[in-house]
């Protein structure tokens, strides 16, 4: 099972669906995660009888498909919450999307250190570059903890976890605490059936009828030849939808006027009553006429007129909490199975066996739903253990609320992205088009980013305290926050209260994206390819033109250049040995560590371009790695190009692999344990040897360690492009090596493996890789060839390094990785009765 990726996304709901496409497009690997059983986010979960959408479905569907926009007909105005799962799980369908996704799988945590580690609850482990966090915003349930809550004998829901199979109310005693938009939706439709439903009432909310209704064919014929310019209009208007105010205030119209404007939009139904007129909320005198419509209203649907009263809100100007839309909602009231009690009134003390106890009595009852809503924008993003650089959390940077740069990025925490997070539009626009919105501009952004061979990108704090600033400002010109509603996180006991999304509206809020990326990525810091560490050593290490030399005289040059040898780590053995080999005496070098035996053993096989490096180029390496890996290594002094064209060289390990297994006892080996490794072409040496030792039937391989390896002659590969020059391996160099090496060309699988028919059959393998060698590419795609063969891999891809990095112990970047490393190599080099074990479950070996 695969480890690494390019990007992680967490959520499959339709921001994460529609980010796993667009990555995806760009030729990114890419896993995501999601808790529940399937796609879907908040539509799988949400699952209570008469749960809809607020925006028309002709608006809350994906614009990034046309065939899709034409194929697809939508059967109501206001779809329920079934056809938007079944559209959802179309379009997953449609494209491929489960297949990146393991589902019942919630992310526990993501740490940054270089790359993002993803960690779940299932014990999965994964690493990426880039970490997408499309967990929704009304996606983390709150669940009230009032007394006694779990003593409840009968049947216990929440509308936000709503069971799979049928919920049955008929001829039950139903208490439903809560009033917003799922309270709200539900109760209508419980009270068909119910014998009797209770409604516990904090505070009330406005609700405007639906007026749902079928679609016509014709209207759907309309509204797909129109849809290039609806969508045109849904993106430069404020809500994502193509809807405008009337072009004046409301005290700007005669009353007349006004009353004729406020009944257009409620007899047209939904939310958007709220933007009847321009400054409704922004100004109290304007906002009053529509609050005075709409009670009047109210008293008209609700007969008893004390019950409407309590019905009416009292505590926030309307449209400051969202509008409900509802179908029958305040004439469920008129019917006599339905009572309201009023918590303001007589609050609940306890839940208990029987039903809910308030300050005057108890309310019997068989069932018991939680319409309580969520813990919004933020609630399912502080639920994971999100550590940033220095090891940073996100709970602690937003403990007085979310800190944002434009909804998309935190300050201290590279290469995260969230989609439709707090200081975005999110919940004040159309979900879908905001959510493309994002994913279009991270996937435009990741193009800069490779265009310009940058690897990291992370808001400054100055450009975040700039944009909390600008949304706090927009927020202040209005309204909403005088009202306590979750768009301040009022309802969760303990929030910052902190006005969460961006209010000026997603046109201009596409706009300010627009230029920021236009200006450079304004207010980012776009971290450089390499280090100043690294850049340095890279200029240190820089190779001659190696097109320009015969090759004795190049391997002359590279050894005047080398550092005398230490002889460290010391060794218990450290001892040069002749066997024979194909084209005659062969030398190995022979490293023991201090450590008990039997040890594992390790033939490894030094790079070089197949043309240069020796024993000695490798000793500290080879040291290291027997000392930290526990395990005996056989470093090969094979031959070399183009002296000996291959694959003389391969044919030398293969010699050294048979020695090994006949000897390896001898110096305190296990026979049963024997891998192969190398690094750069030595990685080609030791994959090759792998095929050779499959197709001979030749000694049984333990494990095969590749380092960077060359892997074919491949140069129009993306790291080719984007390092081929200036990272001290280059592509001049490496067609250089391969004509040295292979002067008669490359079909044979033990010059280029991935020649072979078949990668089955294999030695499982650790596949090392760093960023900025023109090698990556070719090393990673070799690695995932491996997987689709069967074949356990652990690749681990080392960013802003370059090739060779390893074997450079002064660089101060080289042990924290090499650390990894061994880490790796320890765990496939196992005992054989835990190595056998892990392959037999299915386990991937090392993180």
């Amino acid at each position: 099972m695969e480890n690494s990726f390019d990007a992680v996304v967490v959520g499959a709901g339709v921001a994460g669906l529609y980010a796993v496409y667009k990555l995806r497009g760009r030729g990114m690997r890419v896993r995501g995660f999601d808790s529940a059983a399937g796609v879907g986010g908040t539509w799988y979960h949400n699952r209570y009888l008469g749960a809809r959408c607020d925006v028309e479905s002709i608006d809350y569907s994906y614009s990034f498909d046309e065939e899709l926009q034409q194929e697809w007909t939508w059967s109501e105005r206001f779809a329920e919450q079934e056809e938007i799962l079944r559209y959802l799980d179309h379009v997953a369908d449609r494209h491929d999307l489960r297949s990146a996704y393991e589902f019942s799988t919630r992310v526990t945590g993501a740490e940054y250190d270089g790359r993002w580690t993803v960690r779940t609850d299932t014990g999965r482990t994964v690493d990426a570059r880039f970490l997408v966090l499309a967990t929704g915003v009304l996606s983390a349930t709150n669940m009230p903890d009032l007394p006694g809550r779990d003593s409840f004998a009968g049947e216990l829901y929440h509308t936000g976890a709503w069971p799979h199979e049928p919920v049955e109310f008929a001829g039950k005693r139903v208490g439903v605490i809560g009033t917003g938009s799922s309270g709200i939706q539900a109760i209508p439709v419980i009270a068909e059936t119910a014998a009797h439903v209770t409604v516990f009432q904090r505070s009330p909310n406005y609700s405007i009828p639906a007026r749902n209704h079928p679609l016509t064919p014709e209207y759907v014929a309309e509204i797909k030849a129109s849809y290039p310019e609806r969508r045109r209009l849904s993106r430069i208007s404020g809500g994502g939808t193509p809807t405008s105010p009337h072009p004046r205030g409301a005290l700007e119209v005669d009353a007349a006027e006004r009353t004729r404007i406020y009944d257009q939009w409620w007899e047209r139904g939904g939310y958007l009553f709220a933007k009847a007129f321009p400054d409704q909320t922004t100004n109290l005198a304007a906002n009053d006429t529509a609050r005075e419509y709409v009670e009047a209203k109210i008293r008209e649907l609700v007969h008893d007129p004390d019950l409407a009263e309590q019905l009416i809100p009292d505590d926030h100007p309307i449209g400051t909490k969202r509008i409900v839309t509802d179908s029958g909602y305040f004439e469920a009231y008129n019917r006599e199975n339905v009572t309201l009690v009023n918590l303001r009134r007589t609050p609940i003390t306890e839940i208990t066996p029987q039903g809910v106890r308030t300050e005057d009595t108890l309310h019997e009852l068989d069932m018991l739903v939680f319409a309580t809503g969520f813990d919004a924008m933020t609630g399912s993003l502080s639920r994971i253990d999100i550590r940033g650089r220095d090891g940073r959390t996100l709970r602690d940077e937003w403990s007085a609320g979310p800190r944002t740069y434009l909804g998309l990025t935190v300050a201290g925490f590279p290469n995260m992205f969230l989609v439709s997070g707090p200081g975005s539009p999110s919940v004040l626009a159309n979900m879908v088009l905001t959510a493309e919105q994002h994913v279009d501009w991270i996937a435009s952004c990741l193009d800069f980013l490779d265009d310009n061979g940058v690897t990291t990108i992370e808001a400054t704090e100055d450009a975040v305290t700039a944009w909390v600033a600008e949304c706090n400002a927009n927020a202040a010109a209005t309204l909403f926050p005088t009202a306590n509603s979750w768009y301040l996180g009022a309802n969760i006991p303990g929030k910052p209260r902190v006005f969460m999304p961006y209010i000026g509206g997603l046109g201009k809020y596409r706009a300010i994206c627009d230029e920021i990326a236009a200006d450079g990525y304004r207010g980012f810091v776009l971290g450089d390819p390499a280090s100043a560490e690294v850049k340095a050593m890279l200029a240190e290490l820089a190779l001659p033109d190696v097109t320009q030399y015969d090759p004795a005289k190049l391997r002359e040059i590279i050894r005047s250049r080398r550092a005398p040898l230490t002889r460290q780590p010391a060794m218990r053995i450290a001892e040069d040995h002749v066997i024979p080999g194909p084209g005659g005496d062969l030398k190995l070098r022979i490293y023991v560590p201090h450590h008990e035996t039997p040890l594992p053993v390790l033939v490894f096989a030094h790079g070089g371009g197949f043309v240069f490096c020796d024993l000695d180029s490798h000793d500290e390496f080879c040291r290291s790695m027997a000392a930290s890996v526990e395990a005996v290594v056989l470093a090969v002094d094979y031959r070399l190009a183009p002296e000996h064209p291959g694959p003389a060289a391969m044919e030398d390990l293969y010699a050294a692999l048979v020695w090994a297994t006949e000897h390896a006892a001898d110096y305190g080996g296990d026979p049963a344990r024997i891998g192969v490794a190398g690094d750069s072409a030595g990685g080609n040496l030791a994959a090759t040897v792998c095929l050779a030792a499959r197709d001979r039937g030749g000694p049984r391989i333990a494990g095969q360690v590749l380092l960077y390896p060359v892997i074919d002659d491949d140069f129009a590969t993306e790291s080719y492009r984007h390092y081929g020059e200036g990272y001290y391996n280059t592509e001049t160099a490496m067609r250089w090596y391969w004509a040295q090496y292979a002067p008669n060309g490359t079909d044979s699988p033990y010059l280029v493996p991935t020649r072979a028919e078949s990668l089955a059959d294999l030695p499982p393998a650790v596949v090392a890789t760093a960023e900025l060698d023109p090698l990556c590419t070719s090393g990673d795609d070799y690695a995932r060839r491996l997987r689709e063969a069967g074949v356990a891999v652990n690749a681990l891809r080392f960013e802003g390094l370059f090739h060779g990095f390893l074997t450079i112990p002064a660089l101060s970047l080289t042990e924290p990785a090499r650390e990894k490393l061994w880490q790796l190599m320890r765990d496939l080099l196992a005992s054989r009765s835990v190595k056998d074990s892990l392959r037999d479950e299915g386990t991937p070996h090392g993180r």
